[in-house]
């Protein structure tokens, strides 16, 4: 569970940075694609090795690990990262701009968690499948 929810971090750490390049305008919008699309593939697979390390659990355990690390990224971000950003904003005078720079600290809140999520769904379906695939009969006739 620890383990997910870790991967889960480091997948919403990534999503903001790249989203946050985008937005600064230092990547271009293919090279942005071009990193998403990389970015995605490397932390789906990250999400299926890390989840793949309690493949003999029962599957309703493994679901319950799975939830469980999302929610806790899903709750303890927005903590981690918003609540600092309102506190400094009521500490600073308003022609520091840090007011208006909320929205967009929010909306890249809000991506990189929504990328997460379908990242842990990507993730459960190719962990699923990878299930089929190993328990699929071997074509030999027992005898």
């Amino acid at each position: 569970m620890l383990a997910l929810a870790a991967t889960n971090a480091v997948g919403v750490m990534l999503f903001g940075m790249l989203y946050a390049m985008a937005g600064a305008r230092v990547l271009s919008q293919i090279a942005f694609l071009a990193c998403l699309v990389v970015l995605f593939a490397l932390m789906t697979g990250l999400w299926v090795r890390t989840e793949a390390r309690h493949r003999g659990l029962a599957v309703v355990r493994r679901v319950g690990r799975i939830v469980v690390g999302l929610l806790v990224v899903v709750v303890v971000t927005p903590a981690v990262v918003l609540a600092p950003l309102f506190w400094l904003d009521e500490q600073l005078p308003r022609e520091v701009g840090l007011h208006e720079a909320r929205g967009g600290v929010m909306a890249l809140v809000l991506i990189a968690l929504a990328l997460v999520v379908l990242v842990n769904l990507a993730g459960a379906l190719v962990a699923g499948g990878l299930a089929l695939v190993g328990r699929r009969p071997s074509g030999r006739i027992a005898a």
